[in-house]
């Protein structure tokens, strides 16, 4: 009889450290898959503050540029480097990301000019597109033209801002 009860004993020993052993197990698992879902949301965090950086980096670029188109009495994109004629090549903002790299762009096209703010990754350009529609052409009135200025920061990522822009000369 005695070694009946020691055998229950010992099932019951074994049966414990085996539920033991399997807890242990589940929370090895759960702390693993917890331990990765923190990393990503670390990640996507880091990746969030680098957009946040290149975005307002590029609409630094963007309200440079305005400043600057405000200071002009006239157009003249011969003599503005980052000034061009709307063409075939601008009409969709997709063909203008090429005009951010020194390989895309050909001899005659308009050069990004580096930002004060950002300056190392961030650079801006604006695109004339000629007399604003429904604008007048009386000669004895200002005339508005109609502009898109880009802005654009690649630090890590990159960002391209568009804003339209109409001013009377």
């Amino acid at each position: 009889m005695k070694n009946t009860g020691t055998n229950i004993k010992n099932n019951q020993g074994s049966m414990m450290i085996f539920i033991s052993t399997m807890l242990l197990a589940l929370l090895i698992i759960i702390s693993i898959a917890a331990s990765k879902t923190a990393l990503i949301e670390a990640r996507i965090a880091g990746n969030e503050v680098l957009y946040h950086n290149n975005f307002y980096c590029a609409e630094g670029a963007v309200i440079e540029s305005v400043d600057v188109m405000e200071t002009l009495e006239r157009v003249d994109v011969d003599a503005i480097d980052w000034l061009m004629n709307e063409a075939d090549t601008v009409a969709e903002d997709r063909y203008l990301c090429g005009y951010w790299t020194e390989a895309d762009r050909d001899d005659g096209d308009a050069r990004p000019e580096s930002a004060t703010l950002c300056a190392e990754h961030t650079e801006f350009m604006t695109v004339h597109h000629g007399v604003f529609t429904g604008s007048s052409l009386d000669m004895s009135k200002p005339t508005k033209h109609a502009y898109s200025i880009y802005g654009y920061s690649h630090r890590r990522g990159s960002v391209m801002i568009k804003v339209g822009y109409a001013k009377a000369f």
